[in-house]
């Protein structure tokens, strides 16, 4: 009897299982980005945070003028402030200057915006716009440039948020007293590569600052840190949810250098 003839089936070759991607690590993504070396210089002011391009502002100048509204005028007596603890609450969301140089305006709106004050509602960029109209910096209005910290509450006492005088301090300590006893203040002050990457969410006074400068409010003081508060304007991913620990002694450097605290008094 013949054998029967068996026919082989034919096997498929199993692939081999594709790793999952996930989407936000899908390699599609590398291919979107310039090379660094590729991309065009940054503009006056900007810097690159993490990938993202964001602006600044100008290195404030000192006017004697000042000398004449000093804040340290109207803070009492403080024990030991370096010991004490202050939060002045921020609104729920800060702000957001993006790539434009509107810092001045941007911590200006924050000022009102947090507490003491509180107001619900203010456009940072048109205080920005108004305040480069009447600065001292002949023909920056309608440039993607900064402006001071001076012009910033000019801007806020046309608007009458702010109904009294705007004053300065001299140095660290009346800062921290005025912070402690009266409300929040806002710093226009040289800017730091090490100010705009804190490590730990502290900002330090490392690298080469050049024509940089930068506005900012404090808003508090940390003992145990040593430490003012400090609210960026740059979005919540910057520092700790859009904020940072300022150490007390780079304040006063800070100063020491020609950066300017302002503030207005608010009964």
């Amino acid at each position: 009897m013949p054998k029967r003839k068996t026919t082989k089936t034919a096997t498929t070759k199993k692939k081999n299982p594709q790793k999952r991607v996930t989407p936000a690590s899908h390699p599609i993504w590398k291919k979107a980005r310039r090379l660094a070396g590729k991309a065009p210089a940054l503009a006056e002011g900007q810097v690159l945070v993490d990938g993202a391009v964001v602006g600044t502002g100008f290195v404030q100048e000192h006017d004697p003028l000042d000398d004449n509204f000093p804040l340290g005028a109207v803070i009492g007596a403080v024990d030991d402030p370096r010991s004490k603890e202050k939060v002045w609450q921020l609104p729920a969301h800060l702000l957001n200057q993006g790539s434009t140089n509107s810092c001045v305006g941007h911590a200006c709106a924050h000022f009102i915006l947090a507490a003491p004050i509180m107001s619900h509602s203010i456009d940072a960029i048109a205080l920005w716009h108004r305040a480069q109209e009447i600065d001292e910096f002949p023909g920056n209005e309608g440039t993607n440039s900064g402006t001071s910290v001076r012009a910033g509450f000019k801007g806020l006492a046309e608007r009458n948020l702010i109904t009294s005088d705007y004053r300065w301090a001299s140095n660290a300590d009346e800062t921290l007293r005025f912070i402690l006893t009266r409300g929040s203040v806002v710093v226009g002050s040289k800017w730091y590569p090490g100010m705009g990457q804190p490590a730990n969410g502290v900002m330090r006074l490392t690298g080469n600052p050049g024509s940089i400068g930068h506005a900012y409010l404090l808003f508090g003081f940390s003992p145990d840190q040593d430490a003012f508060l400090m609210a960026n304007s740059w979005g919540s991913a910057w520092g700790i949810n859009g904020c940072a620990f300022l150490p007390y002694d780079a304040l006063d450097q800070l100063m020491q250098q020609g950066g300017v605290v302002c503030s207005a008094i608010e009964d």
